[in-house]
């Protein structure tokens, strides 16, 4: 349409936008994906004037990333609104992104700026917005295929590139707040009091993240923040999907499978065969998002922008640590870490680790090579809720509103966990037994009208929330809590109406997952038990992992904590910890795993 309106002066002002956004709003459609828009924020987006604007925006963007010049001064704004559009996508926003050459763009821009203006931080690159949105897209217009086609040179050069984000956490933060909080917001339960180390090369530790965001005009909202994506989460993704390129190495002196190595009599002892790392090689770390074709009759639910859902409302919802996330939207879908996960763990050798704690400047020879071993993770999880009436088990840890026990997963050191691997788990504490029950997809849990105290207290099974209800997220956060994550939503609003969302209460107060490494893999690669909780502000998954039995191989493995988030559905990315006994506040041995979910459930 633009060279229709540049045509003459007459053509322009019959078809200019002010007086036109009815016919714009449908270019936008026949254009861009729009299912993303209304049902993660309101179908008032899809009023014609919002979507002319952001056609306005998108196309300029478009504008930009053709002119293939990354210094361009654009290409900040054209990266926000390349990373909504990849946030939206269902086919035909990453068509256009791609026509445009953003797979391109964007893998040149991280090999020419992610270090630059790294003077003032001794080398390291920046963390600065633009180079979370530059890692976020080079992530999301990846594939296999493209990874395969890089030369071994060209894709060394993105790892090095972005390992201090992947191996560097205590300079990088990995999660919207620290992990050693689970009760949020802040204000709640700690007065505003944070302890933090001082690092004498990095500054303060544990990394509190606190209004880093762009406001912008977003369809049908005028001022909406969005918080700046975790580079951290990005490189991480980057890392692995680039090192899973190459298959690891088989030992030809290994068993070729259990068998022969039970018949070489090693029936009790711990380690891979030469089947447990084909099996390693046959699935991937990380998975890639689907870049099929659209269908614009393709089911809500199944679409590629709906696995993106929780990643986005922990943009717009957990910008502020000292402020509540928003009730209306779900941060974790039930049931995200439930199956068979396999991935990676990377552990740095200790000196390096503790050389790159100590010295202010980035080390010239920042290698994997030299800081780095990779370990294979396996876990099978399962998933159970504490439903109202019941009572969550308390968190662990000082309860001083700075450490809830991320030592052991927020529970309780000493409490006892039992389940009996059909319908129940129990936390024995302290004379109590707190019971949560099975996770089932499709099936309805145990939550009855007529004894949930949140129906009670507002006289209905129905909850609504408004876009401005201050009033009732205050109540939430006094006790009366419902978790809807799984169940049928109705909009009602108009133009002038206010924008509200009208739900089935279900009773779901806490979160939690048990599980273990299924016994062939323990064979492979050790046996060990996983217990944890979800942290309902933003998602953040926490799993500790002790080893399943005393076995001599166990000796040296220690308890480690995990925590991550589930990325796009599919994949759980984030950092481990050698916590022990060691106060939150003190950096210690830490670094990064990503897994993705097997198909198969059973092995």
């Amino acid at each position: 349409i633009v060279p229709l309106l540049q045509t003459c002066k007459q053509i322009h002002d019959i078809l200019a936008l002010p007086k036109n956004s009815h016919l714009y709003s449908r270019i936008f459609r026949s254009r861009f994906d729009s299912a993303a828009s209304a049902r993660r924020l309101c179908s008032r987006t899809h009023h014609s004037r919002n979507l002319a604007h952001q056609l306005t925006w998108y196309s300029a963007a478009l504008k930009c990333i053709r002119r293939a010049n990354v210094y361009d001064n654009d290409v900040l704004d054209a990266f926000w609104a390349s990373f909504a559009l990849m946030s939206e996508n269902d086919g035909k926003n990453r068509h256009h992104l791609e026509a445009a050459g953003l797979p391109d763009f964007v893998d040149e821009f991280v090999r020419k700026r992610l270090y630059e203006d790294n003077v003032d931080t001794h080398g390291w690159p920046n963390e600065s917005p633009i180079n979370c949105l530059a890692l976020w897209l080079l992530w999301f217009t990846s594939t296999e295929e493209r990874l395969k086609a890089e030369t071994t040179a060209r894709r060394n050069e993105i790892i090095r590139l972005v390992l201090p984000f992947v191996i560097v956490p205590f300079h990088y933060p990995s999660a919207h707040a620290p992990h050693n909080h689970f009760a949020m917001p802040l204000t709640d339960n700690s007065d505003g009091h944070l302890r933090q180390s001082i690092l004498p090369a990095y500054g303060a530790f544990p990394l509190y993240r606190s209004g880093i965001a762009r406001t912008a005009h977003f369809y049908d909202r005028t001022n909406l923040e969005i918080g700046t994506p975790l580079a951290s989460t990005a490189a991480k993704l980057i890392y692995f999907s680039h090192r899973q390129v190459t298959s690891i190495g088989i030992p030809i002196h290994l068993p070729l499978t259990r068998q022969h190595a039970i018949q070489l009599g090693c029936r009790d002892q711990i380690g891979p065969t030469q089947e447990d790392i084909h099996e390693l090689n046959q699935h991937n770390v990380v998975r890639h998002l689907p870049a099929n074709a659209w269908d614009d009759a393709n089911d809500d639910a199944l679409s590629a922008s709906s696995q993106l859902d929780d990643d986005w409302y922990r943009l717009t919802d957990c910008i502020h640590p000292m402020e509540k996330s928003s009730l209306k939207n779900t941060h974790y879908t039930h049931g995200s870490a439930t199956g068979l996960w396999q991935g990676r763990i990377l552990v740095p050798n200790d000196n390096a680790f503790a050389t790159i704690l100590q010295h202010v400047q980035m080390p010239e020879e920042f290698t994997e090579q030299q800081l780095l071993n990779h370990t294979p993770l396996f876990m099978r999880l399962r998933e159970y809720h504490c439903v109202d009436p019941q009572d969550p088990v308390p968190t662990g840890g000082a309860n001083d509103g700075f450490d809830d026990g991320i030592s052991n997963a927020w529970i309780p050191k000493g409490v006892e966990v039992t389940e009996d691997m059909v319908s129940t788990l129990k936390f024995q504490h302290h004379d109590r037994t707190y019971t949560y029950e099975a996770y089932h997809p499709g099936s309805t849990n145990s939550h009855d009208e007529a004894t949930c105290r949140g129906c009670q207290f507002r006289g209905t099974c129905d909850v609504v929330y408004r876009e401005h209800d201050d009033q009732f997220l205050a109540e939430r956060s006094q006790g009366v809590v419902e978790n809807d994550a799984d169940v049928d939503v109705d909009v009602d609003e108009s133009e002038d109406e206010e924008y509200c969302v009208t739900r089935k209460c279900n009773g779901v107060l806490d979160i939690a997952l048990v599980g273990e490494t299924d016994f062939k893999h323990g064979q492979a690669w050790n046996h060990y038990r996983f217990y944890g909780r979800v942290r309902e502000w933003d998602g953040l998954v926490a799993l500790v992992r002790i080893p399943a039995h005393p076995h001599p191989t166990t000796q040296g493995l220690g308890v480690w904590v995990f925590s991550g988030y589930i990325v796009g559905g599919n994949n759980f990315v984030g950092t481990w910890r050698e916590l022990g006994d060691v106060d939150p506040v003190v950096p210690t041995l830490e670094s990064s795993f990503a897994m993705t979910r097997r198909e198969d459930v059973h092995s």
